[in-house]
């Protein structure tokens, strides 16, 4: 069927002449948008149904310049650089928006990258201090405060009464502190 009798038949409403219009173009103007918009775009499908629904709206005011074809592939496209442009508004908006949350937490992340700095410093400090006390001590405090065992637990491998695991960590713990301390003060008058 020619362009000319298929758009008279199209605005004398035929329905088998909107199927032939339909299935005639469908595959390549499928194509065309997903070539534009990408492979596996699910607007790919969305947009071919949507160039058939606004050529046949804009029907009465097609001018026979070029094939039926070439002028429902041009809305087509209209329609997929449309979509684009709508994305791209729409990803710029958000990456401003992520910009205006992620300014203040710029400033946030510097300071925890020092706090972390200055944990790590006072974790190397504190291993190193651990290492002047004795094997025991070593030993009671990584059980409880590294490996996070319960006092009774630790009473259990070390077989000796939960007070006196309770007692020798309470003063492994405050030999360690002085040993800090001591330390500090070395790095301050040093």
């Amino acid at each position: 069927m020619e362009d000319r009798q298929l758009v008279e038949k199209l605005l004398a409403g035929d329905a088998e002449a909107e199927r032939v219009f339909f299935h005639a173009h469908r595959d390549r103007l499928y194509k065309a948008c997903v070539y534009l918009l990408g492979y596996q775009d699910p607007d790919a499908e969305d947009v071919t149904q949507e160039a058939f629904i606004v050529a046949l709206r804009k029907l009465p005011e097609f001018e026979f310049r070029s094939s039926l074809f070439t002028w429902l592939y041009r809305i087509c496209v209209n329609l997929c650089y449309e979509r684009i442009d709508k994305r791209w508004r729409l990803v710029s908006h958000l990456q401003e928006e992520l910009e205006d949350l992620a300014g203040p937490l710029s400033g946030d992340r510097q300071e925890r990258e020092e706090e972390n700095a200055l944990r790590n410093k006072k974790l190397e400090l504190l291993d190193g201090q651990k290492k002047l006390l004795g094997a025991p001590c070593r030993d009671l405090l990584d059980l409880r405060d590294v490996q996070g065992k319960s006092y009774a637990e630790v009473s259990k491998l070390l077989k000796v009464p939960m007070g006196t695991v309770m007692s020798r960590l309470a003063r492994c713990r405050e030999s360690l502190k002085q040993l800090v301390m001591q330390a500090l003060e070395g790095k301050k008058n040093g």
